[in-house]
């Protein structure tokens, strides 16, 4: 049940509850089961026992607030710069491009979307065309996609962190777009 606590004396630890249909119905202070001592006017949930006494008498939880018509949805959050003009980080990039570089995913860390999907679909396919149609072909343009993937993470490893971020800086501020060229 819920009521409203009426009245509460500390010296002789009983207090009286009027509950929602108007009755009256007093409680001891043994029978109080929060941590905050009762006061006059708070809201309480309780049980009666057998004889109507009150029983674990407690603060009362709120009432669930009515369902209401649905909410216009919420606007989403701006999304922020685009992903070219976003903070990069060094060790990032570096680990990409050495493993995961033949398919371009440094490139589309950096924002460079248009050479990181000519990479990832372009270049196997290319290949692939090439190494059965012509063995040492494209067996040879493997070779150089691997070895540009190469060259090009050892330069990211060999860059300090101070020219890394002048570089990026310097990338960022020319606009770059989706074939933007990061070396």
């Amino acid at each position: 049940m819920r009521g409203q606590i009426l009245v509460f004396n500390e010296q002789k630890e009983a207090g009286a509850i009027v509950t929602e249909d108007g009755r009256r119905i007093l409680f001891h202070i043994s029978d109080w089961q929060d941590v905050v001592p009762p006061d006059r006017g708070m809201a309480v949930s309780f049980m009666l026992d057998s004889e109507n006494r009150p029983r674990q008498v407690q603060l009362a939880l709120p009432d669930p607030m009515p369902t209401a018509a649905p909410a216009a949805p919420i606007p989403a959050p701006p999304s922020g710069p685009p992903l070219a003009l976003r903070p990069k980080r060094k060790p990032v990039v570096t680990l990409l491009a050495l493993f995961l570089g033949f398919f371009g995913a440094h490139r589309f860390y950096m924002g460079a979307w248009g050479w990181g999907l000519v990479q990832l679909l372009g270049v196997p396919m290319v290949i692939g065309i090439l190494f059965a149609l012509v063995p040492p072909l494209g067996g040879l343009l493997y070779f150089a996609a691997f070895a540009f993937i190469v060259v090009e993470s050892i330069r990211y490893i060999w860059m300090s962190d101070v020219e890394f971020d002048a570089k990026v800086l310097a990338y960022q501020a020319a606009r770059p777009g989706p074939f933007a060229f990061f070396w």
